[in-house]
């Protein structure tokens, strides 16, 4: 029997949504704003050079360029923390699953240290937020069915949502403790997805009020889910290996520049 397709966009589509917008985002990040600061036209808090410096009109050029793609590459995050929830909901093993996350966490925390460092960041890559989040509503699951009523489990949920976005915290991971309030948003209120994405681009908002508000057009995106798994090009392990992967290839353009204009 054919499975019947749904109009709107499948689990693998808003996968595939969110690695273009992170790549967009990052290629501003790190290559652009990695590329101005190693050149000098750049420190990590303004944009410093002089007019009349060698360079300076091409570097403003990438400057003025990379507002809008970071601006875009805001979309990201809650189309990655709405589909922690969704992953987390229908897998087949819950632990293979976190496993799997916390094997690329350290699998890319050589790629995106060597990245960040071109922007003078220090900090644990966002699959660590991605696995504590898991970690939190698995745990926000187990305490509402151990527990004797729904009021009952408040205290311990509350104590497991404060551990987890401290683990963040204390890890200095991408998103931080912000990035897990989003995903434990899109669980908690995971029967009206629409309402979990203004939640959780309001608690990202909140962190940079400017910076993330084109975070609200991730609400379209999630809005058009049809609950469908579709099917991803290269497979899921490509997915993830991505990650990695483009945080090198970014870096190195950055040095390769950065050698051959010495």
């Amino acid at each position: 029997m054919l499975t019947e397709i749904k109009k709107g966009f499948s689990s693998a589509d808003l996968k595939l949504f969110a690695i273009i917008f992170m790549l967009i985002d990052h290629i501003g990040a790190i290559g652009i704003e990695g590329y101005l600061m190693e050149a000098g036209y750049m420190t990590p808090v303004s944009f410093n050079v002089l007019p009349g410096m060698p360079g300076y009109d091409l570097a403003m050029r990438l400057y003025l360029l990379d507002l809008p793609l970071r601006l875009i590459g805001r979309v990201a995050f809650p189309l990655f923390a709405f589909m922690i929830v969704q992953g987390f909901l229908h897998t087949h093993s819950r632990r293979d699953y976190l496993l799997r996350l916390l094997a690329f966490a350290l699998i890319s925390q050589i790629p995106f240290r060597l990245a960040v460092s071109l922007i003078g960041l220090d900090s644990r890559n966002v699959y660590f937020t991605l696995a504590l989040g898991l970690i939190c509503i698995w745990g926000l699951e187990l305490a509402r069915e151990k527990a004797a009523s729904p009021a009952m489990a408040i205290p311990g949920s509350l104590l497991i949502i404060a551990s987890c976005c401290l683990a963040a915290w204390y890890l200095d991971s991408d998103y931080s403790q912000y990035g897990v309030l989003c995903i434990v948003a899109f669980y908690l209120l995971r029967d009206r997805p629409v309402l979990g994405a203004l939640a959780a681009c309001t608690i990202l908002i909140a962190l940079s009020p400017f910076f993330e508000s084109t975070t609200l057009f991730s609400i379209y995106f999630i809005s058009r889910y049809n609950g469908q798994k579709g099917s991803l090009p290269f497979g899921k392990y490509a997915l993830y290996a991505f990650y990695p992967i483009h945080m090198l290839i970014i870096y190195g353009v950055v040095r390769l520049i950065m050698l051959t204009t010495g």
